[in-house]
């Protein structure tokens, strides 16, 4: 059995994993983009790509099949390398396989085949006609390990810049500049503690009376650029408070950071502005790093594009309504209305619905673990998961 590994998460996570799949017998081939990718992993089965990315195609197809390799994992569908990868392998009947952050977080990454979010082959047909047989009991509690990724990210980009020579042709699937990378994540780290200081915290909001939620996405978020139509999240902002404010609503709009952007954008003057041009400044709230189940529990209803927060709102009985397109905006779960209907009649999820998806999701996709932490032991959960769905049918032998 030949696996190729392309990008990983930010860390060394890949490294084990690939360990890990080596000591069950696996051929196992990576290659690296960028020398912050060959910094994380220091095994001696890589291959540098220098070329240009007009010519990636090529060199991985003449890869694949020189190599015999039978499938290939990657971290993040939606990137240029990686969508190339994944037309390749349908071309040659290679299976692809994607990891993600978790649909449920934090004790949770996911794995599928062929996509994920957007992607992924989950549909209302199969839900409905499953019966639940996963059990949690053995759950692990990951914990928080935002710190880790601080330094990783610092430490990744940092290499980047520092020998940028050697991978000139290296295409990043965000825009950024390295040395300004850093700077955002450690300025993320520092404003964390400030808003704490700052601002109400989720109990406090709550008693203020009810509230819809709005939680924001990271800026430069695949979700939105492949699976919405918004070129930018002040698109999205614009469209859900002139709604709010024409619906005449009174309960409050709490529009929600996400902890993962907090130190590359700020949407605090815009929202201001905005909400001052629609006389609704007294009723419009933007924040930061409040205690997210909290204000799920006592939310009227949560708009998104298409955050997987709203598998946590499901979880809390909350009326969600996708604004984009998401696996899980499906009858039962989500609000099918239109969002001018929604704040007037919040349709919350049927919970019987809700609770069979949720154990769906566990037998679909879900692997206990992280890839910031508890590397061996994640590791070693994917690779049962991949034995359980036959994934690796050599090994099964």
């Amino acid at each position: 059995m030949s696996v190729l590994l392309l990008q990983g998460p930010l860390g060394p996570f890949f490294q084990h994993f690939a360990q890990a799949l080596m000591d069950k017998g696996v051929d196992v081939h990576k290659i690296h983009f960028n020398p912050g990718d060959a910094y994380y992993y220091r095994l001696n089965n890589a291959t540098n790509y220098k070329g240009e990315s007009h010519y990636w195609s090529l060199f991985l197809k003449d890869f694949l099949i020189k190599h015999g390799v039978k499938m290939v994992i990657v971290y993040g569908d939606c990137r240029y390398y990686h969508q190339c990868a994944k037309q390749l392998c349908q071309e040659l009947g290679i299976r692809y396989l994607a990891l993600e952050e978790g649909y449920l977080r934090p004790n949770y990454i996911t794995l599928e085949e062929g996509g994920v979010n957007g992607h992924s082959p989950i549909r209302h047909a199969g839900v409905e006609a499953y019966q639940p047989i996963h059990s949690i009991q053995d759950e692990i509690t990951i914990p928080n390990n935002f710190f880790s990724r601080v330094v990783y990210a610092f430490v990744y980009y940092n290499v980047i810049a520092w020998k940028f020579l050697k991978f000139v042709n290296y295409r990043h699937h965000r825009e950024y500049q390295a040395i300004q990378e850093c700077v955002f994540w450690w300025r993320g780290f520092f404003r964390k503690y400030w808003y704490k200081f700052r601002e109400p915290t989720s109990e406090q909001i709550c008693e203020q009376g009810p509230f819809f939620l709005v939680p924001l996405q990271v800026h430069n978020d695949a979700q939105i650029k492949f699976h919405s139509d918004y070129e930018e999240l002040e698109c999205f902002i614009t469209q859900v408070m002139t709604s709010y404010q024409r619906s005449g609503v009174k309960a409050h709009l709490i529009i929600k950071h996400h902890p993962m952007d907090r130190g590359h954008s700020h949407y605090g003057r815009f929202i201001k502005r905005l909400a001052k041009q629609l006389g609704i400044q007294d009723r419009v709230q933007y924040i930061h790093d409040q205690h997210l189940p909290t204000l799920l529990k006592h939310c009227l209803g949560v708009v998104t594009i298409n955050s997987t927060t709203a598998l946590q709102a499901f979880y809390h009985e909350a009326a969600v309504k996708v604004m984009g397109r998401a696996f899980f905006n499906m009858p039962g779960l989500t609000d099918q209305k239109p969002l001018d209907e929604f704040w007037l009649a919040p349709e919350k999820p049927d919970m019987d619905f809700a609770d069979r998806f949720r154990a769906y999701l566990l037998d679909h996709g879900q692997v206990n673990g992280s890839f910031y932490c508890e590397y061996d032991m994640t590791s070693k959960n994917i690779i049962d998961y991949m034995l359980k769905h036959q994934m690796l049918p050599e090994l099964n032998q």
